[in-house]
């Protein structure tokens, strides 16, 4: 069975390098941004008041862009619009997903692995553009569709450090299928402050259903944070200072899902203020396994699902075997875990394609005791590698 399992000279000859190195600025920070909105877009479809979410944008990003560079057509202009590359050179994206793959990778004092992979069904007629693309811009490895999903899925287990083992049907592989697009991501990282195992509890947890006992860390420290009436909020830094772990626990969660999107996040940000604070954040692990068809759907991807509509022109050719090819299943299978020393996180996306037949005073306390919002940014390039919700610490929401 299945498993429904996001990248910086004199007179009239100096103002006019200034005013292109300005240009060159702004395209940089465009570049870099790529997906960021994305990101909200996706995690709006996937929320659930009453359940926990965890999601990875940039691999779903990833896996769809390498979809996206063999696509032509209406295909290509829905994909276009949905991932925010509209009026994006493609030799832009392309380079941008290999520079943001390279920065993250570069990553010092955590744990960061970005794999990509294409599984392509032998004597098939794969462009040989597309296939070198994918080994340039996105470091992919082109191995021949194997018989068995047993062999994807030991790809999947061998890049997330055995946290995602079983993506596909472990069985033969039907014969319809031609390509797996798959990207994996591994993050594990230290907070810069620890929590004192010690110091852990049982604390009361006010879930969207029901009242619960479950284990919280504290820890009385400096944290960037806000202690508002209508939303608490807090910033964990890890050991390298580009990595963030946020957290949003708003008084009107419904409200609060309606407003989140990139302006509003970094607006939480700017009212943030360091300041001593007694933190008292649940352990968790949550572990999810998504079919993400519909949800694409709804961001606007339709013709890419479309056996008849689909083109991917760009990628195979299609003349020479006079049918189409289209994706037929999008998935993604993730894994988090928070605990005292840190981070460990992991997501593994895949595409399934087919052919037809402040003042001193006392410390305040902030306690994320009900159901909140979290992510996890690389701040230099604010790329969201994670975005969850913890509706209940006590579940982990497999399947």
């Amino acid at each position: 069975m299945k498993k429904i399992i996001l990248f910086l000279f004199l007179s009239i000859f100096v103002f006019s390098a200034c005013t292109t190195s300005h240009k060159e600025e702004e395209k940089d920070k465009e570049a870099k941004s790529i997906g960021n909105d994305f990101a909200f877009d996706f995690f709006h479809e996937m929320l659930d008041e009453e359940e926990n979410v965890f999601v990875s944008p940039y691999s779903l990003e990833t896996a769809l862009t390498m979809a996206y560079i063999g696509a032509d057509s209406e295909t290509k202009e829905e994909m276009a619009r949905a991932l925010q590359l509209k009026g994006i050179d493609i030799e832009e994206v392309k380079e941008n997903s290999l520079n943001l793959k390279k920065q993250l990778e570069e990553s010092e004092d955590i744990e960061l692995s970005v794999a990509n992979a294409l599984y392509l069904k032998e004597n098939f007629p794969f462009l040989d553009s597309y296939i070198n693309d994918g080994e340039n811009y996105f470091q992919a490895e082109v191995n021949h569709l194997p018989e068995n999903g047993s062999v994807i899925n030991d790809w999947a287990a061998e890049n997330t450090n055995n946290k995602i083992s079983e993506i596909i049907d472990p069985g033969p592989i039907d014969q319809s299928v031609i390509a797996y697009l798959l990207n994996a991501i591994y993050f594990n990282a230290n907070w810069q402050n620890q929590f004192n195992q010690d110091k852990t509890s049982q604390r009361t947890f006010y879930g969207a259903s029901e009242e619960l006992e479950t284990d919280m860390m504290n820890q009385k420290s400096n944290y960037y944070h806000l202690n508002k009436e209508d939303i608490k909020a807090v910033k964990l830094d890890y050991q390298n200072d580009n990595y963030s772990f946020y957290a949003f626990m708003p008084d009107d969660l419904s409200q609060f899902h309606q407003d989140f999107n990139r302006d509003y996040f970094n607006d939480l940000k700017d009212q943030m203020e360091n300041n001593e604070i007694i933190l008292y954040l649940p352990k968790f692990i949550l572990e999810k396994d998504m079919g993400l068809n519909q949800a694409l759907k709804n961001l606007g991807i339709k013709q890419a699902f479309n056996e008849s509509l689909a083109d991917f022109s760009n990628m195979v050719d299609l003349d020479s075997i006079g049918e189409n090819v289209f994706i037929s299943s999008v998935f993604q299978s993730t894994f988090i875990e928070v605990e005292e020393q840190g981070t460990e996180a992991a997501a593994v996306t895949g595409i399934e394609m087919q052919v037809t037949s402040a003042p001193i005073h006392s410390p305040e306390i902030i306690e994320f005791n009900h159901p909140f919002i979290f992510l996890i940014e690389e701040k230099e390039s604010n790329t969201i590698l994670f975005m969850g919700q913890l509706a209940n610490p006590n579940k982990k929401n497999k399947d």
